[in-house]
């Protein structure tokens, strides 16, 4: 199957992944063979992209960072989460407005219902990435308007995880960070639904202000659900401070040192876990269309835009860790052979079979010339091309 843009499906293809819910119901099965009503009904649902099947690509098979199970386990702990607290706030808070000392008021009503249940679905993410020995950051599961909510805490943790892992942290220390990411858009639900959803680069003014709240609000309700989480508390809290001072809500600065199991920071400085966090979801935003940018950029020009703000807003350490597990070219996506060490491939066509031991060098099925004609489909190893280039097409 290939990955292809939702607005270039067209009647007759065949869904190659199913397509899920914000609560975890099937909306669309995968072998629905796709006409008008259903391409559109996708694209008002927000999905940006999907797979399809087509002949000559049958053995490539994308895979998730995890597993359907771990997903949708997390998934719905978050929804059940985000549910009762969206009620608790619009019993309590006249026409959906918060403030922090009401938070700390009721620490009874503002809560985190069932933390308990989201520290057992990050258990899973962390032995999920561990078992299934996942190395680099490859495909997330669909995302539409509905779902991006509970899909970005999840995919946030899952890329939490496989950077901290990339500092030795223990498996007590990916759970903490786990949890912290799962956790750490909560205070949005304090500021009503339509500034949880809309995206950030869409707020400016009052809104702004407003919305920079929320990592305070998601610290007080952690606190106010269990005040031994102290990490998790002070992660949310810090996730949006910057390396050089001019993040939220306090203005810390970053000393810009690599993560390590002993965690140590100077006592008024970031949480490393946040330094972790706020680069997976940064990386997220990007790549979905809900970050500074009001389109969806491909993973290269995401990782590029986080890498220029290493050693400022993020921490160079963690910037350069993060950008050696990054895919740049997703299963699936097509992509053109722009320089190659292979005589005469320069200007071919391929789909991505699957991923190399290093985020530029996938595994290449050839399927078209250079004028657009298919070809008979080869599987190509750039594994040890220190020359090519690559240029994503979808």
């Amino acid at each position: 199957m290939r990955r292809i843009p939702v607005e270039n499906l067209e009647p007759g293809m065949v869904l190659g992944r199913s397509l899920f819910s914000a609560t975890n119901t099937l909306a669309l099965a995968a072998g629905q063979k796709l006409d008008p009503r259903y391409i559109k009904l996708l694209g008002d649902y927000g999905y940006q992209w999907t797979y399809v099947e087509e002949d000559g690509f049958e053995e490539i098979t994308p895979q998730d960072i995890l597993s359907d199970t771990t997903r949708r386990l997390a998934e719905n702990a978050l929804h059940e989460g985000v549910d009762k607290l969206k009620h608790a706030v619009q019993m309590k808070a006249e026409a959906g407005q918060i403030t922090s000392d009401l938070l700390s008021s009721e620490p009874d009503l503002f809560n985190i219902p069932n933390v308990d249940d989201m520290s057992h679905a990050v258990s899973s993410v962390v032995r999920d990435i561990i078992d299934r020995n996942i190395g680099l950051v490859d495909i997330f599961a669909e995302v539409a308007s509905s779902t991006y909510i509970y899909r970005h805490a999840v995919n946030v943790a899952a890329l939490a995880v496989l950077i901290g892992r990339q500092f030795g942290l223990t498996s007590r220390q990916l759970r903490e960070l786990g949890l912290s990411a799962i956790l750490h858009d909560f205070g949005k639900v304090c500021l009503g639904d339509d500034l949880m959803t809309r995206p950030k680069h869409e707020l400016e003014g009052d809104d702004l202000e407003r919305f920079q709240e929320h990592p305070t609000y998601g610290s007080i309700l952690i606190h106010n659900t269990d005040p031994s989480l102290v990490a998790e508390r002070l992660t949310v809290l810090h996730h949006h401070e910057w390396q050089n001072g001019g993040g939220y809500p306090q203005g810390l600065k970053g000393d810009n040192l690599p993560p390590s199991r002993s965690l140590e920071r100077a006592d008024d400085g970031i949480h490393r876990y946040a330094e972790i966090i706020s680069i997976a979801e940064s990386y997220d935003n990007l790549v979905h269309g809900n970050g500074e940018v009001p389109r969806p950029l491909d993973p290269a020009d995401a990782l590029g835009m986080i890498m220029s703000f290493a050693g400022k807003r993020f921490n160079q350490a963690v910037c350069h860790a993060f950008s050696q597990i990054v895919c740049l070219y997703p299963t699936g996506s097509m992509i053109q052979v722009q320089q190659s060490s292979a005589f005469g491939l320069e200007g071919y066509y391929a789909i991505v079979k699957e991923q190399g031991t290093t985020p530029a060098h996938p595994f290449l099925i050839l399927y078209a010339d250079p004028d657009g004609n298919r070809v008979r489909p080869k599987t190509l190893d750039f594994s040890n091309d220190s020359t090519l280039k690559l240029k994503l097409m979808v």
